[in-house]
């Protein structure tokens, strides 16, 4: 139960987050490719721990409180590419690592459908975009192809990063909110307490077990390890002296 509430409040949170950032995108435009990939980063707060309907869920719910606050179907051009894209990467990057795709794979159809975004966005809102220079309606296709893919496989190695880095923090959060609180515990003090004691015992009980030998000791005498000859008797010496 604490493991499904913890990744619903990653869902939340994570919907919370992405809808700011994308929010001061759509309102300040020199933001606004910072504002996807930091509405990105957000959503991958429920995928750290596989948590990926509720990542689905918080990009739907992004996209629609978005298009809300940032002025409903009149500034979905700067919507777009997050819905068509940058919302979704993350999630399929999580299923591309759930299904063990092969990298080489994953990413020529990622690179595809980036370039197929990015086409799709130029094509519906071409009179909302201005270009410097006349020649780039010409060769839009190719500057997509070409300059569009280098830019996605840098970018995709970065979230890959980003991604990885999120789940350690969020792993670490989820351990330390786990553990119960550690208090100081009384047995091991009084542990401590008995084992002085018997140290103390033990001590008193080797010094007067000293203390008895060396009495014992001066009352034998010391040991020298020979044995006393015996002294003769005076009748023993006489009858020798008689012999001699």
């Amino acid at each position: 139960m604490r493991r499904k509430s913890f990744q619903i409040a990653l869902a939340a949170l994570s919907c919370a987050l992405a809808t700011i950032f994308l929010t001061i995108g759509i309102y300040f435009s020199f933001f606004l490719i910072t504002g996807y990939l930091f509405a990105g980063i957000a959503l991958m707060l429920p995928l750290a721990k596989k948590f990926r309907l509720g990542g689905f869920l918080a990009y739907v719910a992004t996209s629609l409180f978005a298009l809300l606050i940032g002025g409903g179907f009149a500034g979905f051009y700067k919507l777009f590419p997050f819905v068509a894209f940058f919302g979704l990467h993350p999630l399929v990057n999580s299923f591309q690592e759930k299904w063990k795709i092969k990298k080489w794979i994953a990413l020529i159809v990622k690179a595809v459908w980036f370039d197929a975004a990015v086409w799709a966005a130029w094509i519906l809102f071409r009179e909302y975009i201005s270009v410097p220079f006349e020649w780039v309606d010409k060769w839009i296709w190719l500057i997509i192809l070409v300059a569009g893919s280098a830019f996605f496989i840098f970018y995709d190695w970065v979230i890959f990063r980003c991604q990885r880095i999120v789940n350690y923090y969020v792993a670490k959060i989820d351990k330390s909110s786990s553990a119960p609180p550690q208090e100081a515990p009384f047995k091991p003090q009084s542990d401590d307490v008995f084992e002085e004691l018997r140290q103390d015992t033990a001590a008193v009980g080797q010094e007067k077990e000293q203390g008895e030998k060396r009495e014992k000791e001066q009352e034998d005498g010391p040991d020298t390890g020979e044995e006393k000859k015996e002294e003769p008797k005076d009748g023993d010496r006489e009858g020798k002296d008689q012999e001699q």
